[in-house]
């Protein structure tokens, strides 16, 4: 499957688990999360090891957050960064053939991730998140706008997204989506990434 093909973005984090992690990790796979992000800077390496494995098997490409080395020793299939992270331009050439996905807030940022040679890009917040302590979200013209302006390449909103408040979203364009708490939170990690993929 081609990145451009994938729609439903895992932002993992064991310890935002409502549940065991690598039960709510499996279910989430099998019941339809195409891209993993391992967002756990505090965990171990036997525990990224352990995503690592699981995403393998479901044949889901898994996406190191903020540590382009460690997607680099843990042979993922990328990484992602901020725009208060590591240079962009650096990154790329660090990474070489292997993913990379940069986060957005506004066109200018878009621009310039896609001049630096990013993969995909993030585009957020769409709404208020405790996971990166965001208080408000993006005007709906924004989001439109970026979801217009990108055809180069896939655009996944952020940020504080759930199976409710997602069909706003998809009615401004919003085609491809990067969730936490919605799948990481639930008491059925299944069903509620089956209801956003059903919404998708």
């Amino acid at each position: 499957m081609l990145l451009s093909e994938r729609s439903l973005y895992l932002l993992f984090t064991p310890s935002l688990c409502a549940h065991d992690p690598w039960e709510t990790l499996d279910a989430a796979l099998v019941a339809g999360v195409d891209l993993v992000q391992w967002r756990a800077a505090d965990s171990s390496r036997d525990d990224f090891d352990r995503c690592h494995d699981l995403c393998r098997h479901a044949g889901v490409p898994l996406i190191v957050n903020n540590d382009v080395m460690l997607a680099l020793r843990g042979r993922a299939t990328g990484a992602h960064i901020g725009q208060q992270d590591m240079i962009a331009h650096a990154a790329r050439r660090l990474l070489d053939s292997k993913l990379l996905g940069i986060s957005t807030h506004d066109l200018d940022q878009i621009d310039a991730a896609i001049a630096a040679g990013a993969d995909y890009l993030g585009f957020g917040p769409c709404y208020a998140t405790a996971t990166k302590g965001y208080d408000t979200g993006q005007d709906t013209a924004m989001i439109a706008a970026a979801c217009e302006a990108v055809d180069s390449v896939p655009l996944f909103a952020i940020g504080g997204i759930t199976a409710k408040n997602l069909p706003p979203l998809r009615a401004l364009g919003v085609d491809r989506i990067a969730v936490s708490n919605a799948i990481l939170g639930s008491d059925d990690p299944g069903q509620a990434t089956a209801e956003l993929r059903r919404l998708l």
